[in-house]
């Protein structure tokens, strides 16, 4: 994976006490395709039982702050049908609550 250990351990904290019960990459991150201008990929489920709303955007730039690298955080919901199947292929999880 193409993410420090330091950067792995801040995401799983970070996602501790957030609205999320499993977290993956995908993208670039993964295949270590990445470029100086790579962002990294995220892909949450998460956990409907607690208020999401303007959350989930608030849980992009906060993430962008703590890695300092532009994020892209999509909800499993949100996946389009034509593209699910190569997030699929390509996820590798990073989080899971316990």
């Amino acid at each position: 994976m193409g993410l420090s250990e330091n950067k792995i351990n801040l995401i799983k904290n970070y996602f501790k006490d957030k609205p999320v019960q499993k977290a993956y990459l995908f993208g670039s991150t993964v295949t270590e395709k990445t470029t100086s201008e790579s962002d990294i990929d995220f892909l949450v489920e998460l956990d409907y039982s607690k208020p999401i709303g303007l959350y989930f955007v608030t849980m992009q730039y906060k993430l962008q702050e703590l890695l300092r690298q532009k994020v892209d955080l999509l909800s499993e919901k949100a996946i389009l049908k034509y593209i699910r199947p190569h997030i699929e292929n390509q996820k590798r999880l990073i989080y899971e609550r316990q």
